[in-house]
């Protein structure tokens, strides 16, 4: 943890989320808040493990639209601003960042959103891609732990620039995965900024001037995509420049497919895209000009896939795409070299080095041969015995068990089970006053502490209150 403040100049091994740590000190960081959940979760831990060292203040919030609210106080007040989040809690800081679409900002404020593909500890894959173009934020997606640290630094500078908040999307791979970074200077923030009321017209979302602020956002979409599209801190070409195969993508799905290009011998040329919002038309539209046939490789849902399929009516409309929509790639789970590596193979016709088929039977085998080991509570978790009690008192009763996100979750297990429903944050008492109308059936709510602070107070107000 403490490599992310090593001397400029050193090459340091971080972690995806402590290279963005690294790049929002590079860039000044003023004010830093954040709600925990994987894979973003390592952001803050590093922050709030050195903030105090290096004068930046960090804290946890209540919740995602909080810790929002608090670095946007910032970044009006012209100091730079970081939150971080996984990708369920933009969710909850949505309400915040729609309207601040529409009042920008004055100082750099950047939203790390952290996508969790195959749902490895969270509730849904959702792609939230989608949420940038809702919006109207600018979003950055980092390859490996270097372009994390890089483009965090960016985006800051950028955001001040353009007076909007960018979006940097991460996922698991990027966020978890340990990578060389060039370290740059640390640069000290601003301390203490100042807000000016006579500017209420910037931040007074009503009727009009909001409607003033919607037409200058859409006008700054397009002032970025002018001047950030062919900016190639923001986009990387490789392979064979004449090639009328041609691959587009962006994120960790870059590494794997310059790993299946590699290990297929492929004549292809390729395109990474950094800024993914708002879309790069010009260099896309150059990149598809004079191709046969195009292959785009993303994670989850055909977002790029389909701004190229648009996009190619005009520049290439005999051209092949083939992605999601073709059934070659699958939208659900996150990706590995070995899907990427099949799929290009059989799309090709390249000769496939290895027999992934027999090596996927033999992992089959020796899985059948291994205990299986799944989640549990961890020895002596004051859980347990809740869950125990719980468990004795409703027993031989008809009762509807409703958990919460939390490791309490794990709860549905035998010799529990004791949870037949988790849903989302605090969901657990909003979940148990519905049943409780709807049925006669004795009802158990499990709600844990922050989760309770995060999103359960609402839904206890209005158990108590329609009683």
């Amino acid at each position: 943890m403490l490599s992310v403040l090593a001397p400029a100049g050193r090459v340091e091994a971080l972690l995806g989320n402590e290279a963005i740590v690294r790049g929002a000190l590079e860039a000044g960081l003023d004010v830093a808040a954040a709600y925990p959940g994987t894979p973003s979760t390592e952001i803050g831990d590093t922050l709030g493990a050195i903030a105090k060292r290096i004068g930046v203040y960090f804290e946890w919030s209540t919740n995602e639209k909080v810790a929002v609210e608090v670095v946007t106080a910032a970044a009006w007040s012209g100091l730079r601003g970081l939150t971080c989040m996984k990708h369920v809690g933009l969710n909850v800081a949505s309400d915040a960042l729609f309207t601040l679409a529409y009042a920008g900002t004055k100082g750099g404020l950047v939203v790390v959103n952290a996508g969790d593909p195959s749902a490895h500890s969270s509730q849904n894959e959702q792609d939230n891609r989608y949420y940038a173009v809702s919006m109207g934020l600018p979003m950055l997606e980092p390859s490996n732990s270097q372009e994390a640290k890089d483009f965090t630094k960016e985006a800051f500078d950028l955001s001040e620039r353009y007076e909007i908040p960018f979006i940097l999307r991460t996922t698991t791979r990027v966020s978890h995965s340990r990578g060389p970074v060039l370290l740059g200077e640390i640069k000290k923030g601003k301390g203490k900024g100042n807000f000016k009321p006579e500017e209420f017209d910037q931040y007074l979302q009503v009727g009009a001037i909001a409607r003033k602020h919607h037409k200058k956002l859409l006008q700054k979409l397009e002032s970025i995509e002018r001047d950030l599209g062919k900016d190639s801190r923001f986009y990387k070409l490789e392979g064979e420049e004449n090639s009328s195969l041609g691959i587009i993508t962006s994120g960790i799905s870059y590494s794997y497919a310059w790993e299946a290009i590699k290990r297929l011998g492929s004549k292809a040329k390729l395109l990474k895209l950094g800024l993914t919002f708002p879309f790069p038309k010009e260099i896309v539209s150059d990149f598809i000009e004079e191709l046969e046939t195009l292959i785009v490789i993303e994670e989850l849902e055909p977002f790029l896939e389909n701004q190229v399929k648009a996009l190619a009516k005009d520049w290439a409309p005999n051209l092949k795409i083939i992605g999601k929509l073709t059934g070659h790639f699958p939208r659900v789970a996150e990706y590995a070299p070995k899907i990427v590596v099949k799929a290009l193979s059989e799309i090709t016709g390249a000769y496939l080095p290895l027999d992934l088929e027999k090596i996927e039977k033999r992992a089959k085998l020796v899985l059948k041969r291994v205990p299986s080991r799944p989640p549990v509570l961890c020895p002596a978790c004051p859980h347990r015995a809740t869950g125990y009690s719980i468990r004795r008192v409703t027993s031989g009763r008809p009762t509807i068990y409703v958990g919460d996100i939390g490791c309490y979750a794990l709860l549905f297990q035998k010799p529990f089970e004791i949870e037949h429903i988790t849903h989302a944050m605090g969901s657990s008492v909003g979940f148990a006053n519905g049943f409780s109308i709807a049925t006669d059936q004795p009802i158990v709510a499990l709600i844990g502490d922050s989760t309770f602070f995060h999103a359960g107070i609402p839904a206890m107000i209005n158990a108590i209150h329609n009683k």
